[in-house]
């Protein structure tokens, strides 16, 4: 009989043992989860001081675009450039004069000044330019010839008149063909004052595209935008400018226009189009 009682004393013991393990156990899993609950409950009370304690990822986070600060669209950007650009007269340097875009036969600058007068080597008495242009004309042409190069002006302010005698000089010997050489009235830069026709000895002191060949257009391509003058129509680009290659015509747009011209790799028809200036008098 003691030993009876004494195994069924063991087996109450073990059982004791098993529901306080059980208990500690439940209490251990109450603490867990009242922790999160905690949790929640505070961050609902104060969610900034809660995220003040919490750590930041260490991983750099870029920032998300935005509309004000992501690129536009090439077309988006030109179009607005072109909206704050002030549309000012005839006058302005970066004026559009192509074939669809063209002056009227009045127009005549008002500051006209002959080049013989300041020293620019022409093939003509009577060659004249609006002022600034001759000014920087005159410095272009003095750099050249430090540097070995000649440079002859056959050709610069043209009116409205003028052209039409030209073209239809031109038309009387190439017929359509003419179009593609020389602008018709009203549509030719040399009425603007500010366009320039290049020629020297290494040509026969004429006009054609065997200048582009010699080393003065060399050092035109090199040097002109440092004095304002950008090259027109080049090589490559007829189907934009509506013009054949024309090595020997330059226009002066102003130092600052001729460096963005450069800078940009556009052509001065694509550039001009992009400041939108119209030939407004």
């Amino acid at each position: 009989m003691v030993r009876r009682g004494n195994a069924k004393g063991m087996r109450l013991a073990e059982k004791a043992g098993r529901l306080r393990r059980r208990a500690e156990w439940l209490t251990a899993a109450l603490v867990l989860l009242s922790v999160p609950a905690l949790f929640l409950s505070l961050y609902l009370m104060n969610p900034v001081a809660i995220r003040h304690v919490v750590r930041p990822a260490t991983g750099e986070i870029s920032a998300p675009r935005t509309p004000q600060t992501a690129e536009r669209p090439r077309s988006e950007t030109v179009e607005a450039a072109s909206e704050r650009t002030p549309v000012a007269g005839c006058d302005d340097p970066r004026v559009l004069v192509d074939r669809t875009h063209g002056l009227p036969a009045s127009y005549e600058p008002t500051d006209l000044v002959s080049l013989r007068d300041r020293g620019v080597p022409t093939l003509g008495s009577n060659t004249m330019l609006r002022r600034e242009a001759a000014d920087n004309l005159e410095r272009l042409v003095a750099s050249a010839a430090a540097a070995g190069e000649e440079l002859v002006v056959t050709s610069a302010y043209r009116s409205y008149e003028d052209q039409r005698f030209s073209h239809e000089r031109l038309a009387s010997i190439y017929g359509a063909e003419a179009d593609r050489m020389s602008a018709t009235p009203g549509h030719s830069q040399h009425q603007l004052g500010t366009a320039v026709d290049f020629t020297n000895a290494a040509v026969g002191y004429e006009v054609q595209q065997s200048f582009g060949s010699t080393t003065a257009s060399g050092w035109l391509t090199l040097h002109a935008h440092e004095h304002g003058f950008v090259l027109a129509y080049p090589p490559g680009e007829e189907a934009q400018t509506g013009y054949e290659w024309e090595p020997w015509h330059y226009r002066y747009v102003g130092t600052d226009n001729a460096r963005r011209v450069r800078e940009s790799g556009l052509t001065l028809q694509a550039f001009l189009l992009r400041e939108g200036v119209p030939p407004h008098c």
